[in-house]
């Protein structure tokens, strides 16, 4: 991975690397299965580590003291340490959304048998199921899921 230039820009990072979310302070994103988080300030890169496949959703807390990247695992990311979550209900995670100040809702694969709206809590890493999601099986692509 080439070296960042300042200021940022996704094309010091690599032609490949892809966004998935941004806040003024960072840029979470991969290049292919690997994760990084960027620090647009000073440039510092996270490598948050890999998994199976790119992954399809991220998302950084509004106050920037954690960020989540998910696909076939979840990777966590706080200012202490980096987490990998490998869970088989949580498993293709594809889509993020923060709820309070430590907790995320994560929607699983709608097309998948174990499809689920599922809570976590980012500091503990508790996890419980809100609900079965199979009403959107019949949408054509995730980003078109409302939830």
């Amino acid at each position: 991975m080439a070296s960042l230039q300042k200021p940022y820009t996704t094309k010091a990072v690599d032609n490949n690397f892809k966004i998935l979310y941004e806040t003024n302070k960072y840029v979470l994103g991969h290049i292919f299965e690997e994760a990084y988080l960027i620090d647009k300030e000073t440039n510092e890169r996270y490598e948050l580590g890999s998994m199976y496949v790119d992954p399809s959703c991220g998302l950084i807390d509004q106050d920037n003291e954690w960020c989540i990247i998910g696909g076939s695992t979840l990777i966590i990311w706080t200012a202490r340490e980096t987490t990998e979550l490998k869970v088989d209900e949580l498993y293709w995670a594809c889509k993020l959304r923060q709820i309070n100040k430590n907790s995320v809702q994560i929607l699983i694969d709608p097309w998948s048998d174990n499809s689920a709206i599922w809570e976590l809590n980012i500091m503990y890493k508790s996890y419980f199921k809100i609900c079965e999601f199979k009403n959107y099986i019949d949408k054509e692509y995730t980003e078109q899921i409302e939830w």
